[in-house]
Formats: C-alpha cells, sequence, structure tokens
C-alpha cells in the first residue's frame, strides 16, 4: 500500500484518499484519520459518496465521480469499466475540485486544446460528458451539458487491414487458445469480449448463438466447415478442465487483462518474426467484415443493425473500380 500523501504505484484506479488495506478500502480525512468503508469495492464507493456528500454542500466531480462508479459504472462490461476509470483519473486532476454546475463549455475547450487534441482527450471528454449527464439526472446540474455543441474535429476511423499473409504468421506464433480466438474472430465476426464469454451452452445444432455484449440481442452464426473445425479443435483441448470455450490453463475464462497480456506477447513475437506492423486483435473482426462478399453479409455476421456503421468503420479493403477502357475510333 502506498504511503497516505505519495503518488500511488498500486491500486491507482482507486479515488483520492481511498487505500485498500488488511481487505478493505478505508478513506483516509482530515489528520490522517483512517475510516473504513467497506470489503467490496462498489460497496465501497457507495459508502465514499455517502461520506463525501455530508461535508459537500454541492456536488463537486470528484464526489461525482465516486457516485457514478458506484451506481452506474459496476454494470458496464469489463472494458468500459477499465477505460472509464483510466479517464476519470486524468478528470479529477483537472475538475475534481469543480463544482458540476460550474463546468462551462469554455473549460472543456481549454481541456481540449491543453491535451493537444489527442484521441485520448476525445476519450476523456466524452467520460466528462457521461458524469454531467448523470449529474442532470440526480440533481447536481441544472445546466446544459457544456460538453455538447463544441463541434470537435471528427476522430478518424481505423483503417488497419490484416492481410491473409499477417494473419497466418501471427496465428502460426499464437498459443492455441488465442489461436483460437484469432479464429473465432476471423470466421464469426466475433469480438473480443464475446469470445472471452462463450461457454458450451452456446454450442447449438444450427450454430454458435450468444447475445451482443453491448446490444444483448440475441445471435445465431450458423455452421459451415471452418467453424465445426475451429470449434471441435477447442473442445478437444483440456475437454474435462472447462466449461468456456477460450480458457487459461486452469480452466477458467480469461480476464481482459489477462487476454490483452496475452496478446502482446504474441505480437512481440510476430514482430521479431518479421510483422511489419503490430495490429489489434479487433483488426480481426474488421478483417472479417472487409473479406465479406457485401456489406450486408458483414453487417449481418458482426451483428449491425445499421449497415451504414459496417461500411464506414468496418469495411478496410479499397473500393474497386474498372478503369476506362479507351477505344481506338481513328480508322472507323
Amino acid at each position: 500500500m502506498a504511503a497516505v500523501g505519495a503518488k500511488r504505484k498500486t491500486n491507482r484506479h482507486l479515488p483520492e484518499h481511498v487505500y485498500h488495506k488488511h481487505g478493505a478500502y478505508w478513506f483516509v480525512g482530515a489528520g490522517k484519520k483512517w475510516k473504513r468503508l467497506a470489503a467490496d469495492y462498489p460497496e465501497a464507493l457507495r459508502q465514499l459518496a455517502i461520506l463525501l456528500a455530508k461535508d459537500a454542500p454541492t456536488c463537486t466531480i470528484e464526489l461525482l465521480i465516486a457516485k457514478y462508479d458506484a451506481e452506474e459504472l459496476s454494470s458496464k462490461a469489463a472494458k468500459t469499466q477499465q477505460g472509464r476509470r483510466q479517464e476519470f483519473k486524468t478528470l479529477r486532476k483537472v475538475f475534481g475540485h469543480m463544482q458540476a454546475e460550474d463546468i462551462e463549455p469554455h473549460h472543456v475547450w481549454t481541456f481540449w486544446t491543453e491535451r493537444s487534441r489527442t484521441e485520448q482527450a476525445r476519450h476523456e471528454i466524452r467520460a466528462l460528458s457521461t458524469l454531467l449527464t448523470y449529474a442532470r439526472r440526480i440533481g447536481a446540474r441544472v445546466r446544459p451539458n457544456p460538453c455538447f455543441g463544441l463541434q470537435l474535429p471528427q476522430s478518424q476511423s481505423r483503417d488497419r487491414y490484416v492481410t491473409d499473409e499477417e494473419f497466418l504468421l501471427v496465428r502460426n506464433l499464437a498459443p492455441p487458445m488465442i489461436g483460437y480466438a484469432m479464429d473465432l474472430a476471423l470466421i464469426a465476426g466475433m469480438d473480443q469480449s464475446t469470445i472471452r464469454k462463450l461457454e458450451r451452452r452456446h454450442i447449438t445444432d444450427d450454430g454458435i448463438q450468444f447475445e451482443r455484449g453491448k446490444t444483448n440481442v440475441l445471435q445465431l452464426i450458423e455452421w459451415n466447415d471452418e467453424l465445426r473445425a475451429v470449434v471441435k479443435a477447442i473442445l478437444a483441448l483440456r475437454p474435462q478442465l472447462r466449461r468456456a470455450l477460450i480458457c487459461n490453463r486452469r480452466g477458467q475464462p480469461y480476464s481482459l487483462n489477462g487476454f490483452q497480456s496475452q496478446w502482446q506477447r504474441v505480437m512481440r513475437k510476430a514482430k521479431k518474426a518479421g510483422l511489419a506492423t503490430v495490429f489489434h486483435f479487433h483488426d480481426l473482426r474488421a478483417k472479417s467484415a472487409s473479406d465479406a462478399g457485401s456489406d450486408q453479409e458483414a453487417a449481418d455476421r458482426l451483428g449491425h443493425g445499421d449497415v451504414k456503421l459496417t461500411r464506414r468503420v468496418y469495411r478496410r479493403l479499397p473500393k474497386r473500380a474498372m478503369a476506362l477502357r479507351i477505344v481506338d475510333k481513328s480508322h472507323e
């Protein structure tokens, strides 16, 4: 545990003045008095919000983050939680002392410019916008959201296309479970979160049936020879240990951090083996869409209701067109 007042080396996601010690979360207040919050992190955040509210006649961003984390964020996907808590670190430093009601559009624009207008800054403003919308819901802010209407430049869609040669190079270097995860991303267009949650119960007579993470829409990826072969190979690998399809050596599904660590390890090997530019695991989902025969086929496989999203973000091959054929009419 870090010394009180020192810069954290561990548990950097924790709110200011909150520490984990002896199996519980503690708040260190004035006079360095320690107050036990709870052993469970979401409950500790709820207790922190109550504690801070006693001393705060209005709602600071620091308090708002604690309340939002306790009441809203814990229900989000693991990757969303991880990203938001990383963004909240910066927001605490810049806006933590400010009242939610006092933040103006010019504060947000100054933050954008001083953060060098990066993509990370865009994510942080999106997180701030979410907080201030939440503040309006709970009565901590009355005025409109100052993040709206700033007309930040449009972010550039990722355009990395993974070639067949690149896929095979990495696939041959990957450990078995990560390799099968790559196969599912390519053949079935599945994202990492879906792959990590797949279980035997999702295998049906017609294909692999599961709920899309963000929409909870039920989707069926129908069998073909390639998908059957991949699933058969997965089930033959340590079958007695697990319920999850893609799992670690203990038969447990990969955590987000565990899977990402494995992927980064594979990328380092691939780089040494001649891969010119590393790619994200999510780029394999885009390859599945890009290699589809049509926009509609790609959208169906990815579970998109709007084919425009598929075309704009996931179809990454160049558009093809026939060159003009010049007919020599000089002899006519």
